[in-house]
């Protein structure tokens, strides 16, 4: 039997090194649609532009809905140089994000966005602290290759000569509150007594309730998704910061300190976040103090091992040689600082991100315990479209490997709103005025990133 020659051709391209991130003013210039995505502690970054392919699964398979799309397609890839050599590579050859929950009658916000979407980008640009690279994808059976490989590089070439870094100033967490949070304390505190009364019933071990807060610049400006997503990477340098532009404008962008799972060389990794305590930057000793705090906490302590034991049995299926560390880290940012465990494993059987995703979303870091109870009781008690907050975010490479990181610390941003979201995990020993002030620590995360430009129409 002759071999099926590839659809997709993805030609590898080195170029001048660059910061991928430099090319988004041009890109929004130009009404693209893209995801950015920065790792400093990984040293990479990525910006990926337009749509070769595009899915959007829906309903409770949708994880199972993306594999079954995706892999007939990585099946027909080929990588080449420029040259035409085939060469393997761990570089995304589709981008994704999902919702947090499946929802048939999402909130008007949320409601372009769906429940979840993939894309075959048409080029994206990659880079390490060793190299930059660019990728172009071409579907064989409507181009030739040579003729689009010069149109996706002509292309590049006049978002090259735009580059730049971003410039529009930063708010500095002075916007006003959008109109209607007036009583958000008293319904938040009237929930957390309710999550506690479940709880001590014995239904819900843990379960993390979120709250919105929109916010809106004054009256001759506008929000700036771009410059905001470009600022918040420049501060939370122990995150992961990304930006998903449709092409209407809308965008959903945050700094996220918690991978969901990354999938390399049969090596998966995860990190169980949970507990939560605000910095001191004005004071070693009291931030110190925060720290210890947080490490002696009951609370959190409980908390965060009822995360990392719920991690490592959804692995297990997948997963050997699962040994997380008896105690927890304090891993610091900005703004916050976290108990943290990391989680490494070795890949069982085959297995793609997806099944990893699927056995892991929502963590209870995000969701609660048990899980379908702790869905079950926000469903009817959170009164929040979550949308695409608290869901997986990444990317996946030809041979099924990838990253996806948990949305939080993150704003949506459409026309003149950006609504940011947090959320704190309840147990029943949880004060509801401490957990309002986590929540507010959080918010300030985005809040302090915020950028805008002027505005000539409103």
């Amino acid at each position: 039997m002759t071999e099926r020659a590839p659809r997709w051709i993805r030609i590898q391209e080195p170029i001048e090194l660059l910061d991928p991130w430099t090319l988004l003013p041009p890109l929004q210039d130009d009404g693209c649609r893209l995801m950015a995505w920065s790792a400093p502690s990984k040293k990479i970054s990525f910006v990926a532009v337009g749509a070769v392919l595009e899915f959007r699964p829906t309903g409770p398979h949708r994880f199972d809905d993306a594999r079954s799309w995706w892999q007939p397609i990585a099946d027909q890839m080929d990588t080449r140089t420029v040259q035409g050599q085939s060469i393997a590579t761990h570089t995304p050859a589709c981008v994704a994000g999902f919702a947090f929950r499946t929802d048939e009658n999402r909130s008007d916000e949320w409601a372009a966005w769906g429940d979840g979407a993939l894309c075959v980008p048409e080029i994206m640009v990659w880079s390490t602290d060793q190299e930059t690279v660019a990728m172009y994808t071409i579907d064989t059976h409507h181009h030739a290759v040579e003729d689009q490989l010069q149109v996706m590089r002509d292309r590049l070439n006049s978002w090259q000569a735009r580059a730049h870094s971003q410039h529009s100033p930063i708010a500095n967490g002075q916007v006003q509150s959008a109109a209607g949070v007036d009583d958000a304390w008293e319904a938040w505190r009237t929930r957390v007594e309710s999550a506690q009364a479940t709880m001590a019933n014995g239904t819900l071990r843990k379960v993390v309730l979120a709250r919105s807060q929109a916010f809106e610049p004054a009256e001759t400006q506008r929000f700036d998704p771009l410059a905001t997503a470009w600022a918040l990477r420049e501060r939370q340098i122990n995150s992961t910061t990304f930006l998903i532009r449709r092409k209407d404008g809308q965008a959903f962008l945050g700094s996220s300190p918690e991978t969901l799972v990354q999938l390399k060389d049969g090596q998966v990794a995860t990190v169980a976040l949970a507990g939560t305590r605000r910095r001191d930057v004005a004071s070693v000793e009291e931030d110190d103090a925060l720290s210890a705090a947080l490490l002696d906490s009951e609370k959190d302590r409980h908390e965060q091992e009822l995360v990392a034991e719920a991690i490592v049995e959804a692995l297990q299926p997948y997963v050997d040689e699962l040994h997380p560390p008896e105690d927890p880290e304090i891993v610091r940012h900005p703004d916050v600082q976290h108990l943290r465990t990391a989680i490494h494993g070795r890949l069982a059987q085959d297995a793609t991100i997806f099944e990893l995703v699927k056995q892991l979303h929502p963590t209870p870091a995000v969701g609660g315990l048990p899980r379908e109870s702790a869905l079950a009781w926000l469903d009817h008690h959170e009164n929040l479209d979550r949308g695409w907050y608290a869901g997986p975010i990444g990317w996946i490479s030809e041979t099924g490997e990838g990253e996806f990181v948990v949305a939080i610390r993150s704003v949506l941003m459409a026309g003149h709103i950006a609504s940011a979201f947090a959320g704190c995990g309840l147990v029943v020993s949880s004060n509801p005025a401490d957990e309002w002030e986590e929540s507010q620590v959080k918010l300030q995360t985005v809040r302090q990133g915020l950028a805008f430009q002027p505005s000539v129409d409103r």
